[in-house]
């Protein structure tokens, strides 16, 4: 999987699953982003536009969990998305 070519290193037991967000789940994912700012208090148009496109790609995507097997805190999980069309990481906003 691209995911863990491009991070190496990725442990023996490691769970991986993966889920498309094509162009309908990005529309919701975009209402769901633009409803949690506007109820947090972000009511300027240009402003809210302006967050949900820094969280939320316009292309679709993969969204792509990986879940380390035990540890002393448990399973962890660490999610990343990967452009469709190119098959890079997307990096997360700063």
């Amino acid at each position: 999987m691209v995911v863990i070519e491009q991070l190496g290193g990725i442990p023996a037991g490691t769970k991986c699953s993966a889920v498309f967000f094509d162009a309908q789940r990005i529309s919701r994912e975009k209402e769901f982003y633009s409803q949690l700012y506007s109820e947090n208090g972000v009511h300027d148009l240009e402003v809210l536009r302006a967050m949900v496109a820094a969280n939320v790609p316009d292309d679709p995507y993969w969204l792509v969990s990986l879940k380390s097997a035990g540890g002393p805190l448990g399973e962890v999980t660490h999610l990343h998305r990967v452009d469709d069309r190119t098959g890079k990481m997307i990096s997360d906003p700063v």
